[in-house]
C-alpha cells in the first residue's frame, strides 16, 4: 500500500510552499488509494511550541485535509536511541569534537581555494586517547553518519527522472547534536522506515539530503523508499513564502482573511502543471486529475491575486445551503436565501457580507445628491413599491436615463456607487427604508 507522510516542524506557521506539499501528498495517497500520515517534526525542542503545532492542526482541518496516522517525533527517543546505538557498533557514526566555530573555519578555508564545503572527517582520525582527553575536558562531540563515500546514489525521481550523487560530495551529515538530541535527518529516515512510508515528496532543495539519507535508509533497512522533489515556490510579488508570523501568504493569515481553502486547492494542486485551474471541480475531481508527468522542473510562481479572484468566483457559484455554514459563523440577524442570491456576486470573501447586512438593514454613509432629484424620487415613490414603473415615473419627472437616472437612485439608496442589482436591492429595502434614506438625504447639508 501507498503511505506517504506530511511532517512539519513545529517552529512557525504554515505557509502556502508547505501547505501546497501537503496537498500534493495527499492527492497522491488518495489517487492510489493510500494512507495519509501527519507526523509532527519536533525534534528541535528549542524551537518547536505547542502554538505553532495547534495552528498547523487548525490549518489542515481547515483545508480538510484528513490525516489517517497521526504522530510525534519527540515521542519515537527511544527508536532513534536503539538505532543509533545499533549504527556506531557498526561502526556507521562516530564522534566529532569541533566547536561550530572550527567547522566554519574550516569551511572558509575551502571556499578560499575553491574546495567544496565537506567535512574532512579529522575526528576519523583520533586516537582513543585524544577523544578520551576532548571527554575529560568537558567537549560534548557531535556524532556524524559515516556515508559510503566510494560508492555513488542513484535513484529515479518521480519528477526529475534520473538522479546521481557521489557520496564523497557529501559532507557525513551530523544526526546527534552535542546536547543528545536527534537531527531531524536521522529521525526522519527512522520515522520513514518504521512507519513504512513507501513515498517521499518533497521540495526539490532536499535533493542533496536525500542522497545522504538513502545511505541512512541502507542501513537501517537494506532499502529506502520512492523520492518524488517538487521545485519549490516562490511568490510573484517577491514576498517571502515563510513561516514568519507577519506573513500574508501564511494559512493562519489566510484563514484570517476568509480566504476559500479549495481556492487554494485548486491553485496549488495545479502550479506548475500543465492542467487548468477549473473551479467547478472538487477534491475528488483534483485526486483523479493528479499526475507528477504533468509536473514542471521550473519554479512555479504564486500570485496571491489569484487566489483571491478565485475565493470571489467560488463565493459567487455558492448556494445559500453551501454557505449557511460560514453564514452563521458571522452572527448575522437578516440573512436570508434573497438577500444571499443577490448580493454574493459582490463578495471578495464570505465576511463581506457583514457590509451588505449594514447597508440594506441598518445605517448607510449619507451621499448628499441633487436635491431637486431626491424630492423628485420621493414624489415618485409608491407603497408598495414597484421598480419598473418607480424608474419609469421618475425618468419621466426628472427627464434623465441610463446612468444619469440609476447611479444617484444607488447612491442615495446605499451611500455606495457600485453594488448588486438595483431593483433587487429595491425590493429588499422595501417602502419604509427607501423612504427614510430619501428624506435623509434631503435633511443632508452640502
Amino acid at each position: 500500500m501507498v503511505r506517504v507522510r506530511f511532517a512539519p516542524s513545529p517552529t512557525g506557521l504554515l505557509h502556502v510552499g508547505n501547505v501546497r506539499i501537503a496537498i500534493l501528498n495527499y492527492l497522491f495517497a488518495k489517487k492510489n488509494s493510500g494512507k495519509f500520515v501527519l507526523r509532527i517534526d519536533d525534534t528541535d525542542s528549542e524551537r518547536s511550541s505547542k502554538e505553532s503545532e495547534n495552528l498547523i492542526l487548525e490549518d489542515l482541518k481547515w483545508l480538510g485535509i484528513q490525516w489517517d496516522e497521526f504522530y510525534r517525533q519527540s515521542a519515537n527517543y527511544s527508536k532513534y536511541k536503539t538505532i543509533f546505538d545499533r549504527l556506531r557498533d557498526e561502526g556507521r557514526v562516530y564522534p566529532c569534537y569541533e566547536t561550530k566555530e572550527e567547522l566554519s573555519l574550516k569551511r572558509k578555508i575551502q571556499a578560499s581555494i575553491g574546495a567544496p564545503p565537506v567535512y574532512d572527517r579529522a575526528a576519523l582520525g583520533l586516537s582513543e586517547k585524544e577523544r578520551a582527553e576532548n571527554e575529560a575536558k568537558g567537549v560534548k562531540p557531535h556524532w556524524r553518519f559515516k556515508l559510503a563515500e566510494t560508492q555513488s546514489i542513484e535513484w529515479e525521481d518521480l519528477i526529475h527522472g534520473k538522479i546521481s550523487i557521489c557520496l564523497n560530495s557529501v559532507s557525513d551529515p551530523i544526526v546527534v547534536k552535542p546536547d543528545g538530541s536527534f537531527v531531524y535527518t536521522f529521525a526522519s529516515v527512522v520515522d520513514d522506515v518504521d512507519m513504512g512510508i513507501t513515498h517521499i515528496i518533497r521540495g526539490d532543495d532536499h535533493i542533496t539530503n536525500t542522497a545522504a539519507q538513502m545511505d541512512i535508509f541502507r542501513a537501517i533497512s537494506g532499502k529506502y523508499p520512492i523520492f518524488a522533489h517538487v521545485p519549490l515556490l516562490s511568490a510573484i510579488d517577491g514576498q517571502d513564502v515563510s513561516k514568519r508570523f507577519g506573513s500574508p501568504l501564511s494559512i493562519a493569515n489566510m484563514r484570517k482573511d476568509c480566504i476559500e481553502p479549495l481556492a487554494l486547492w485548486y491553485i496549488l494542486a495545479t502550479l506548475g502543471t500543465s492542467q487548468n485551474v477549473n473551479y467547478e471541480d472538487d477534491i475528488d475531481a483534483l485526486i483523479v486529475k493528479f499526475s507528477f508527468k504533468r509536473m514542471s522542473l521550473s519554479s512555479p510562481k504564486f500570485n496571491p491575486e489569484e487566489i483571491k479572484l478565485l475565493t470571489k468566483k467560488i463565493i459567487a457559484e455558492k448556494t445559500f445551503n453551501d454557505a449557511k455554514t460560514d453564514l452563521e459563523k458571522l452572527n448575522l440577524k437578516n440573512i436570508s436565501q434573497e438577500f444571499w442570491n443577490m448580493v454574493k456576486g459582490n463578495l471578495h470573501t464570505i465576511k463581506d457580507i457583514v457590509l451588505w447586512e449594514e447597508i440594506l438593514y441598518n445605517k448607510i454613509n449619507v451621499i448628499k445628491e441633487d436635491e431637486n432629484f431626491v424630492n423628485q424620487m420621493l414624489k415618485t415613490l409608491e407603497e408598495p413599491v414597484n421598480f419598473e414603473r418607480w424608474m419609469k415615473n421618475l425618468s419621466q419627472v426628472s427627464k434623465r436615463k441610463g446612468k444619469e437616472l440609476f447611479h444617484p437612485v444607488r447612491v442615495v439608496l446605499t451611500g455606495l456607487s457600485s453594488g448588486p442589482a438595483l431593483a433587487e436591492m429595491v425590493n429588499l429595502l422595501g417602502y419604509e427604508r427607501i423612504k427614510s434614506r430619501i428624506e435623509s438625504n434631503l435633511k443632508t447639508k452640502s
